[in-house]
């Protein structure tokens, strides 16, 4: 991928980024800030993609100490649109800054979402310590043919970590430091209004403390757990920010509560080439965030890598939500598509939006040097 590439890239999402308010990460779970494309093909579990610098840095820093050497994430770019828009993309590329600008395709489709939603994530990493961002936007809104509904999230959230590994690397600390800086809520509007997704939301900002622990044992399959503490001491918002976004704004934003997610992987080697990657991930252990069901913690996925550059991925969110997704990967990017299904926060229409999206990544990193130990070795390349 070479660097007018690279650059023709960034124009057109920065362009499309400004240009759109868009769809986001599930609302009821908003202690996970970040899901890329990549794990929304395996149904959005996050914690045993830890081969993602800027995962690891927002959801398990613990996997941070795998990057002892210089590695940057300068773009990773995500653009997400669900169905309707897809089926109506000329209404979202020409009339989706305003409410008013789409009010005449949401009036003919009645009980139907219509949203996308935009992110990068930068992040550089040295020794086991990474910095960086999360910029994204994201909304969506429905109508009943009078009233438009709408929900949105505004985030900027610059963050650190650090994680180190104990006993040969069996053991991996982390801990991540997040200043989140938010405009979101729900507000409606008429249907035929101009007003802006961003505006009547709640605004904030805070800081967020979260802990992570792996223990990666060194048997067959190298089976893997994942355990992360979200907001300890819970994250608590003021009302002023270091970035401001929105309008006419309804006042700040309430508390978010601890939560602790685990995670479950495992590796099968078919052919010197062939390997697969299987996890189980369950949110919000002590019920802290109310999930609608029990069901709707559970993800799971698998990556089926057929070499270095070609992945094949499929995962589950709660009961029959499936998800689908390719990625390729050169030395220094990498591109995914995804296929899911990710819960509406509507009262009306259906319950589960059906999305795509579109990832978009530039790696830079020194060459791994040779691992001390079988463990650690094949642990590097997870």
């Amino acid at each position: 991928m070479g660097s007018k590439n690279h650059l023709l890239i960034i124009t057109l999402f920065t362009a499309i980024l400004f240009s759109f308010r868009s769809e986001a990460r599930p609302y009821y779970y908003p202690q996970v800030r970040y899901v890329g494309s990549s794990s929304e093909s395996m149904g959005g579990g996050v914690l045993s993609n830890t081969d993602e610098l800027g995962n690891a840095m927002m959801n398990n820093p613990a996997g941070l100490a795998r990057f002892k050497g210089f590695r940057a994430e300068p773009l990773n770019l995500n653009f997400s649109m669900n169905s309707n828009l897809v089926s109506n993309v000329g209404t979202a590329l020409l009339g989706s800054t305003t409410l008013g600008g789409i009010s005449s395709t949401m009036n003919s489709n009645t009980s139907s979402p219509f949203g996308l939603g935009g992110s990068n994530l930068t992040a550089f990493s040295w020794g086991g310590v990474a910095v960086g961002f999360l910029w994204q936007e994201h909304s969506r809104a429905i109508s009943d043919g009078t009233t438009a509904s709408y929900q949105a999230v505004s985030q900027f959230i610059p963050t650190i970590g650090y994680g180190f590994g104990l006993a040969r690397n069996i053991i991996r600390v982390g801990y991540s430091l997040q200043y989140v800086n938010e405009t979101s809520g729900t507000a409606t509007a008429t249907s035929d209004s101009s007003a802006s997704y961003l505006s009547g939301l709640s605004k904030g900002s805070g800081l967020s403390h979260n802990v992570s622990i792996n223990f990666s044992l060194p048997f067959t399959y190298l089976p893997s757990l994942s355990v992360i503490a979200r907001n300890l001491g819970g994250l608590h918002f003021t009302g002023s920010r270091l970035l401001s976004r929105g309008t006419n704004f309804s006042g700040t934003l309430a508390s978010e509560n601890m939560s602790v997610d685990a995670s479950f992987d495992f590796l099968v080697k078919i052919t010197s080439n062939l390997k697969t990657h299987w996890y189980l991930e369950y949110r919000d252990l002590g019920n802290h965030v109310s999930f609608p069901s029990y069901f709707e913690r559970i993800n799971m996925g698998v990556d089926l890598a057929l070499n270095r550059s070609i992945s094949f991925r499929g995962g589950m969110t709660g009961i029959a939500n499936f998800s689908a997704g390719l990625g390729y990967r050169s030395e220094n990017g990498e591109i995914n598509l995804a296929y899911y299904k990710e819960k509406s926060p509507f009262s009306y229409g259906d319950s589960w939006d059906t999305r795509y999206a579109l990832q978009y990544k530039v790696m830079l990193y020194e060459q791994a040097k040779k691992a001390d130990g079988e463990l650690q070795e094949v642990g590097s390349k997870r």
